[in-house]
C-alpha cells in the first residue's frame, strides 16, 4: 500500500473513531433532527414551573380478532410523546363480541396514597383499556407479549427513576429499563396507575445520558496510538525498500 494510502486509512479511522467517542451515549427514541422534546406538562405544575399546555391524553382504537387484540399503540400528543403504551399482537383478551378495544393513558396528579419509598416524578398515567362489551384482560406473558409502557420524565437528570404500579391501594416496583435521556419503559401486564419514582436517599445529577465517556475516550486514543505505530513501522519498511 502507498504512502498517501496509508494516510487516507489513517485519517478515515481517526474520524470514525472521534465521531463514535462524542456521540451520545443514550438517544432519545422520540427525538427527531430539529424536533426537541417540549417542556415537560404537568396535571399540577410545580411551584416556579413555567406555564405550559396541559398534558394530552393517549388513545387508541386497536382492533379486535378471534376475541384477541392486534398489534397497536397509544401515545399522547405531545412531542416527545410523555406516555406510549405499547400493545402486542394477542395481548389482550376481549369479551365475546367485541371488534375493537379503546386504550387510554389519562394524566392525573399524584393523590394519596402516595408510594413510600420514594417521590412520584411527573404524572401519574391511568392506563386503561375497555370495550363496548364488557371488560378486557391481559393474557399476554413473557417479553414479547406483554404490554410495555414508556414514559418520559421531566429531565434526564441522574440517578435515573423507576416505574411503580398501584395495586391494591399500595405502590409496587416494577423493573424498568432506561431506553433514552429521559425516557423509561417497563413491561405492564397490569391496567390501572403507573408512575415515576425518585427512590429516598438518592439525590438528583446532571444527566449521563450524554457527553464523552472517559473510558472510551481513554480507548480510543489507545486505538490511534496503536494505528500510528503500525504506519509508521510500514512506512518505515516502505523507504528502505526502495
Amino acid at each position: 500500500m502507498t504512502r498517501t494510502a496509508w494516510r487516507r486509512v489513517l485519517a478515515a479511522l481517526a474520524a470514525l473513531t472521534i465521531a463514535w467517542l462524542v456521540a451520545p451515549a443514550s438517544v432519545p427514541i422520540y427525538d427527531g433532527i430539529g424536533n426537541p422534546d417540549q417542556p415537560y406538562r404537568y396535571v399540577n405544575p410545580p411551584a416556579g414551573y413555567k406555564q405550559t399546555p396541559p398534558p394530552t391524553v393517549a388513545k387508541a382504537t386497536i382492533a379486535v380478532t378471534n376475541g384477541l387484540s392486534t398489534t397497536g399503540y397509544a401515545n399522547s400528543a405531545e412531542i416527545g410523546p410523555q406516555v406510549v403504551y405499547y400493545v402486542p399482537n394477542g395481548s389482550m383478551k376481549a369479551p365475546p363480541g367485541a371488534t375493537s378495544i379503546t386504550v387510554t393513558e389519562t394524566p392525573v396528579a399524584p393523590t394519596a396514597p402516595l408510594p413510600t419509598d420514594g417521590t412520584i416524578v411527573g404524572n401519574v398515567y391511568r392506563v386503561a383499556a375497555t370495550t363496548s362489551k364488557g371488560d378486557v384482560v391481559i393474557v399476554g406473558r413473557g417479553i414479547a407479549q406483554t404490554p410495555t409502557l414508556d414514559m418520559r420524565a421531566p429531565s434526564g437528570k441522574q440517578p435515573g427513576l423507576v416505574f411503580e404500579h398501584l395495586s391494591g391501594g399500595v405502590w409496587k416496583r416494577s423493573t424498568t429499563l432506561r431506553i433514552g435521556v429521559d425516557i423509561y419503559q417497563t413491561s405492564a401486564a397490569e391496567l390501572g396507575d403507573w408512575a415515576l419514582v425518585q427512590l429516598r436517599g438518592q439525590s438528583t445529577g446532571k444527566s449521563s445520558g450524554g457527553g464523552i465517556n472517559v473510558g472510551l475516550l481513554a480507548a480510543g486514543v489507545a486505538v490511534l496510538v496503536l494505528v500510528g505505530v503500525i504506519v509508521a513501522i510500514r512506512l518505515s519498511r516502505s523507504r528502505r525498500t526502495r
